[in-house]
């Protein structure tokens, strides 16, 4: 819907712009008033490279179809949790609330903006479940077939826009009042130094740099680059045994 606005409605100088004027649906609103609570929270992102040539490997030789690469660090992010729990939290006034499961949020592009529907209990999925749970709620967040319970209760989130475009940094807003979301850019093919003392060499490699945004009243930089650096030893010696386990 556009229409004339009010003079007192335009930004002061603008008086004389030609313009168009389009209402703002309530999601899109709703949306705002979460980013302008997130924009509050003092938050601070580190970044991490990631080789992931042996992750490419043991996805080669699924059996079956291959799971997408987002299902593959989903299933090591929500892991490394166990181990750092801290990420798995809500930030109150009085009190920082760990969670005793992990509801995964997965932020989805939609047609109607961003979307986070959540995947519930993902620790207790392998790499398949979890990719079919993404790719359902990614489906059904762009037809608009998502109720309000889908996006209620997460407690961790992952942010894809490699998906969307080769970016090369996923700084993020956090997703209130998570303490923690992962940002994952998208992959590149780059030199990197491999092997140690005289068996070093360079080689060229699939590479990623996840950002772990975190609310620093909650979290402090030292254990947020223990998971990233927990994460990345995870993702660059996948076992296929441990990860696929699962519903």
């Amino acid at each position: 819907m556009s229409g004339q606005l009010a003079t007192s409605d335009l930004p002061a100088g603008y008086h004389d712009v030609p313009y168009v004027a389009e209402r703002l649906r309530p999601r899109r609103r709703a949306i705002a008033r979460n980013l302008t609570a997130a924009a509050a929270v003092p938050s601070l992102t580190a970044d991490m490279r990631v080789d992931l040539t042996q992750l490419l490997a043991v996805r080669s030789q699924w059996v079956g179809r291959e799971p997408s690469v987002l299902a593959f660090i989903a299933k090591a992010a929500v892991a490394t949790l166990a181990d750092f729990p801290g990420l798995n939290a809500s930030y109150g006034d009085r009190q920082l609330i760990r969670w005793s499961t992990v509801n995964l949020g997965v932020a989805v592009d939609s047609p109607d903006g961003l979307m986070v529907p959540v995947i519930r209990d993902a620790q207790t999925l392998g790499v398949d479940r979890i990719a079919e749970r993404i790719a359902d709620l990614a489906r059904r967040a762009r037809s608009g077939e998502l109720e309000l319970a889908d996006l209620a209760g997460g407690t961790f989130t992952i942010s894809n826009p490699g998906a969307v475009g080769p970016s090369l940094r996923a700084e993020a807003l956090l997703n209130v009042p998570q303490v923690a979301l992962l940002g994952l850019p998208g992959l590149r093919r780059e030199p990197v130094v491999v092997g140690e003392g005289q068996e070093e060499n360079v080689a060229i490699r699939t590479v990623l740099d996840p950002s772990l945004t975190f609310d620093h009243r909650a979290l402090d930089g030292g254990e947020v680059l223990r998971y990233l650096t927990s994460l990345r030893d995870r993702l660059e010696s996948w076992s296929l045994a441990e990860y696929a386990a699962g519903e």
